[in-house]
């Protein structure tokens, strides 16, 4: 059986899982951190996690710039356009926001930056689900189904 042109290899699948995972529970991690600063057991936790989500997003990274085919055979094909934009923008504005992160030395900038990046980071976790699920109902409905052609 043909795989679909817009379905990936499992390998790249969990590429694309376990990076952007550990981006989402690394964040989500360092966010609950925050709430513990005080906590003397909690010292460490917070950068362990923040070095840790700085190498999976390098990885992420990777697996985004391998996704561009994936991205224009669905943008030409008129399929989960909407979705597909959304985390194309999503990752775009996280990509901006991380770097403003790690470089911009204002403090009221750092604040802002870390709250949008934390609050967006956290419904990309959202989105990324509901994407792979429309697309997977897409190609059931697709004729031709039974063969993988598309």
């Amino acid at each position: 059986m043909q795989r679909s042109t817009f379905t990936l290899s499992r390998r790249f699948k969990a590429a694309v899982y376990i990076s952007f995972g550990l981006l989402l529970l690394t964040g989500a991690g360092w966010m609950r951190a925050q709430s513990h600063l005080g906590d003397d057991a909690w010292e460490r936790v917070p950068r362990f996690l923040l070095t840790i989500h700085g190498g999976a997003a390098m990885a992420a990274l990777l697996v985004l710039g391998a996704l561009t085919k994936h991205v224009q055979r669905g943008w030409s094909a008129r399929r989960n356009r909407v979705s597909g934009a959304l985390l194309l923008g999503l990752n775009a504005f996280l990509i901006v926001t991380g770097y403003g992160l790690y470089y911009c030395a204002a403090e009221d900038l750092r604040a802002w930056l870390s709250q949008w990046h934390a609050w967006i980071g956290l419904g990309t976790g959202i989105l990324l689900p509901a994407h792979i699920v429309v697309g997977r109902l897409i190609r059931r409905r697709l004729p031709g189904r039974q063969s993988g052609v598309k």
